[in-house]
């Protein structure tokens, strides 16, 4: 990992606890907040070429890596037909998924990605609001978005997702 990217961590290792204690205790995960930040260094110190301009870009990497170490997790339990619960994620508590299981996690994930392909501000705060858990005054702030902006694109990406998980 180069400098760059170490820099980027641990300036913002404390936030990054702070968030991922946030989402895992509100989903009774069986992983611990430390683990997730930690995987989601090794993750970083295993690619060379990361260089982050600013926190948000960080921040948008790390919500990215996340979810991806999460969905990781989801194929193994998969590959292991083990039937554990798994972190549910969920779009927000209006949109809370029930008990979810790998099968789903992985859904998620293809519905982030076809999010993604039609609109990538949209993808970007889909992950930082469902995956990182952040709240709209913070999006806003890491993407140099308006709050009102903000709230319109995760209603989109909302319903984008909803339609496709339904």
């Amino acid at each position: 990992m180069n400098h760059s990217a170490r820099s980027a961590f641990e300036a913002a290792y404390a936030d990054l606890l702070r968030l991922a204690r946030a989402r895992l205790a509100r989903e009774q995960a069986p992983i611990s907040t430390v683990t997730l930040a930690h995987e989601l260094y090794l993750d970083m110190q295993g690619r060379g070429d990361l260089r982050f301009a600013s926190q948000a870009e960080f921040m948008a990497y790390a919500g990215r890596a996340m979810r991806s170490l999460l969905v990781d997790m989801a194929r193994e339990r998969l590959a292991q037909k083990r039937s554990a619960e798994l972190l549910p994620l969920t779009l927000g508590a209006a949109m809370a998924d029930p008990a979810a299981r790998p099968e789903q996690v992985l859904a998620m994930n293809q519905a982030f990605e076809r999010l993604g392909a039609v609109d990538e501000r949209l993808l970007r705060v889909a992950e930082l609001r469902a995956v990182m858990g952040l709240e709209v005054p913070e999006v806003a702030a890491l993407l140099g978005l308006s709050e009102p902006m903000v709230k319109r694109d995760w209603q989109r990406a909302k319903a984008f997702l909803t339609g496709l998980l339904a």
